[in-house]
């Protein structure tokens, strides 16, 4: 029974996640098609009955992942297997200070992250950043194909990519990951005094008043 809940939770998720690595993606090519797109994406899911559904099902679905891991008899993982679970750890201890860090702001001030929260987070604190976000999208882009794969055979479908398969969209994605760092880092074109955004300000202010970091130079 937990199999079939974690695949349902799981396949229910990444419709969010393929459009949020898309979006991410897209910021190679400029502040003004990142925001587009998402602003267009951002109506499907921050729809409330939408993202509150995503929202359950992200929560269902670490439960019973982890009631897996606890109950479920041990056994010896295969190298793609063990992978996958280190990647779902790896989200697991950051995807909710991610979740409150991007949405957070919009829920309690109306103000939205955008290419400039990114692009400042970068050039606030880029030693974490750069890392932190590559490492979430490879990890969320390995996870998420992986666990559709086992999903939808769990759900019934003849489906999946290979091993091979997986290593090369995952190495893609992680090539693409890395160049979209590329367009928030500036390294293509001058990304503007994203220091001076509503976001940027609003998360200083909250960094020194609350945890007493300062993020500006």
């Amino acid at each position: 029974m937990l199999k079939q809940i974690q695949a349902v939770t799981g396949t229910v998720f990444a419709v969010f996640l393929t459009l949020h690595l898309l979006n991410t993606w897209l910021a190679a090519l400029g502040p003004a098609t990142y925001d587009g797109v998402q602003s267009v994406l951002r109506t499907l899911y921050q729809f409330t009955p939408f993202e509150a559904m995503l929202l359950a099902a992200l929560v269902v679905h670490v439960i019973s992942g982890l009631l897996r891991i606890c109950i479920e008899p041990k056994r010896e993982l295969t190298p793609r297997s063990r992978w996958h679970r280190i990647s779902g750890i790896f989200l697991l201890l950051f995807i909710g200070g991610h979740i409150t860090a991007v949405r957070g702001a919009s829920w309690f001030y109306d103000v939205y992250p955008g290419f400039e929260g990114l692009a400042f987070s970068i050039s606030a604190v880029p030693t974490y950043f750069y890392p932190y976000y590559f490492l979430l999208g490879v990890a969320g882009l390995y996870h998420g194909l992986n666990g559709l794969g086992i999903a939808l055979g769990r759900l019934g479908f003849r489906t999946g990519l290979s091993t091979s398969a997986l290593v090369r969209v995952t190495a893609a994605g992680a090539v693409l990951t890395l160049l979209a760092l590329g367009g928030l880092g500036g390294w293509y074109y001058d990304v503007g005094a994203v220091q001076e955004s509503e976001f940027a300000v609003l998360t200083t202010r909250i960094a020194a008043e609350v945890f007493g970091v300062s993020l500006t130079p």
